[in-house]
């Protein structure tokens, strides 16, 4: 009945993807790693996989080269208007025109978008690399899932195998248990009391996992109310303006189909995707 558990089984069923409901002692004798209360059950998909996000941006970076994108780094926009029939935005180095924007301006969305009437929440997140005690054998992706993992009191955890070499470990982390943030402001020191409170969750359910400590870094969620996606036309601008954030933490995986909505929206003003449920107008009257 857990968030995590139901959510997923409902997604499944709808959509027909492959699963399993494994109880306590299936889990513990295909995963040993892992070992949940007697009580505990488990969703598990054998299609599920994960993504490395800087060889995925890479490769975007690459076509988009390819087909005559000019890509600009290091250099923040600070603000953009409407300008003639199309828009004008401001950067740090230079000033540019055209006739269409796509704007996805991640944790920089509450400064940038201040007029589509949605209250964004930007909050910091810490991931942490732990050498397990017994070394990475046990957590090779042959042997230990890709995970999230909610108790009775609602904290969820998510987590890795080791994919990155035997003295690099595992990467685990909360999921939205954050300090509200901007990103002037974000505190990027990772505080001891963090790792410990990270360790002794850990040792509550993968015991081995928070052998050593070896890293952390964080990063920001910019969060919507109801946690979905903002993807649209702006409200205030629609023949010229298309908006993609608020992605929630959870965004970087539809990063293929949201940029093929966000190119239909720019180059023909619709998409054949089902995009309402992105439509920041269920978010105008949304409590901060």
């Amino acid at each position: 009945d857990s968030r995590t558990v139901s959510g997923s089984l409902r997604s499944a069923e709808e959509w027909g993807l492959a699963h399993e409901m494994l109880d306590a002692k299936e889990i513990r004798r295909r995963f040993p790693t892992l070992t949940p209360r007697d009580d505990e059950v488990a969703l598990y998909e054998p299609k599920a996989g994960l993504v490395r996000p800087e060889n995925t941006v890479a490769a975007h970076l690459q076509l988009a080269t390819r087909q005559g994108a000019d890509l600009h780094f290091e250099e923040p926009m600070t603000r953009w208007e409407p300008y003639r029939d199309g828009v004008r935005v401001h950067t740090a180095e230079n000033t540019y025109t055209g006739a269409q924007l796509v704007i996805c301006p991640g944790a920089w969305a509450p400064q940038l978008l201040t007029d589509i009437g949605v209250p964004f929440t930007i909050e910091r997140q810490v991931m942490y690399w732990f050498q397990p005690q017994q070394g990475v054998e046990p957590f090779l992706p042959a042997n230990h899932p890709i995970y999230i993992w909610e108790d009775t009191a609602g904290v969820q955890v998510y987590g890795f195998p080791s994919i990155d070499g035997p003295g690099l470990g595992a990467k685990v982390a909360f999921f939205r248990k954050g300090e509200v943030t901007t990103p002037e402001t974000i505190d990027r020191t990772v505080h001891e009391d963090e790792i410990k409170a990270m360790a002794d969750h850990m040792a509550g359910c993968i015991p081995d996992l928070p052998g050593t400590f070896l890293k952390a870094a964080t990063c920001m969620y910019s969060n919507t109310p109801d946690e979905h996606f903002v993807i649209a036309r702006h409200p205030a601008h629609p023949e010229s303006v298309t908006v993609a954030c608020g992605f929630s933490g959870h965004g970087f995986k539809f990063v293929p189909v949201v940029g093929e909505i966000l190119a239909d929206l720019a180059l023909t003003g619709s998409t054949e995707h089902p995009i309402g449920l992105f439509d920041p107008a269920r978010l105008a009257a949304a409590p901060a």
